[in-house]
């Protein structure tokens, strides 16, 4: 007869190397700020989304850029009638069901819930209907066959390339934008990041329900370079500048109360676009990196991005001037361009 002692350890060893498996196959690395999944389900749902609504690439195109072509073309023409009939089923109930829905806001229900599923196994769960269930769990197969393998290789290797970096200046970064927005990153949370082969328009976007969830594209040609670093950055710092209460995001809506100017609603993340920008290229210098921020590199807000926008939230980086006097300045600019 074993020895209880003996079975109740060796039992607690295999419970562990049992997570561990399980662990791998959904975690990539753990920094001071932020945990990275590479997620089969996450990945799947992000791949239908965009075979349906095609909005990622639409955007790439207006900048005559493409999707890194990673091998799923060739996967694309390895499908049987079949299995091209399942996926094109698949792509239909996404366009009829899901593509007018907001993966940012509307699908956060659906995204938690997938995020919970096992990879190997069935889904048996029907709370988003019997037909949704039944769909993904048809075209799980084919999309494990011919994409997963690529996806989840490329996903790593985008990570792998950037997780050095991304750990050797978070803090510098994450401590400045703390500063900036006149916030505190809550003790002991780690923003969860989920690394996709698709995301939504922008290639990259923040959910903050129930808390704050990354989803990151890795086929945006920009992930090969250190913009993926600093979108890492810019997405984690909703977490100081739009998630809970937000002093600085406030101040923008009460300054333009007080000078009587109508709440200009995303003068605060261009700021924030900017701000982050420069912070990521400095701490980046520091490791002899070259970096052009992403406001720059990829024309975000460029309504707001004039020389007199960047002077003003330059002089506030640099220490020059207070939180209240870069937002009134940038207030009274932008309402003496409309004017």
């Amino acid at each position: 007869m074993l020895n209880m002692k003996y079975l109740t350890s060796l039992l607690a060893i295999i419970s562990l190397i049992s997570c561990n498996l399980h662990e791998e196959t959904t975690t990539n690395y753990n920094t001071q700020y932020f945990e990275f999944h590479n997620n089969y389900w996450i990945n799947l749902h992000h791949f239908l989304y965009q075979k349906a609504d095609s909005s990622q690439l639409k955007k790439l195109q207006e900048d005559d850029l493409n999707f890194l072509e990673i091998g799923e073309y060739s996967s694309m023409l390895k499908l049987s009638k079949n299995e091209k009939e399942v996926l094109e089923q698949a792509i239909i109930y996404y366009q009829k069901n899901l593509t007018s829905k907001s993966l940012r806001r509307d699908l956060n229900p659906m995204r938690l819930w997938l995020q919970k599923r096992q990879e190997s196994t069935e889904i048996i769960d029907t709370s988003f209907s019997k037909e949704f269930t039944e769909i993904l769990n048809k075209v799980s197969p084919i999309y494990k066959k011919y994409f997963w393998e690529i996806h989840k290789s490329h996903n790593s290797l985008i990570l792998n390339k950037h997780i050095s970096n991304i750990k050797a200046v978070e803090e510098e970064v994450i401590k400045k934008m703390e500063v900036l927005s006149l916030n505190s990153w809550p003790d002991s949370t780690k923003v969860r990041v989920d690394i996709t082969a698709y995301a939504n328009w922008a290639g990259a976007y923040t959910s903050s329900k129930p808390q704050m969830n990354i989803i990151l594209s890795t086929l945006d040609p920009s992930s090969t370079t250190n913009a993926f670093v600093e979108t890492v950055f810019h997405e984690g710092s909703h977490l100081l500048y739009l998630y809970g209460k937000s002093p600085i995001r406030d101040k923008f809506y009460y300054k333009s109360k007080e000078l009587d100017i109508d709440f200009p609603r995303n003068l605060w993340h261009a700021s924030m676009f900017y701000l982050c920008g420069r912070v990521t290229q400095d701490a980046l210098a520091e490791l002899g990196m070259n970096h052009e921020m992403l406001i720059d590199e990829k024309n975000i807000f460029s309504n707001y991005n004039t020389n007199m926008f960047r002077t003003i939230n330059e002089s506030y980086y640099l220490g020059k001037i207070e939180a209240d006097s870069m937002i009134v300045e940038l207030l009274n600019s932008i309402n003496k361009k409309s004017h």
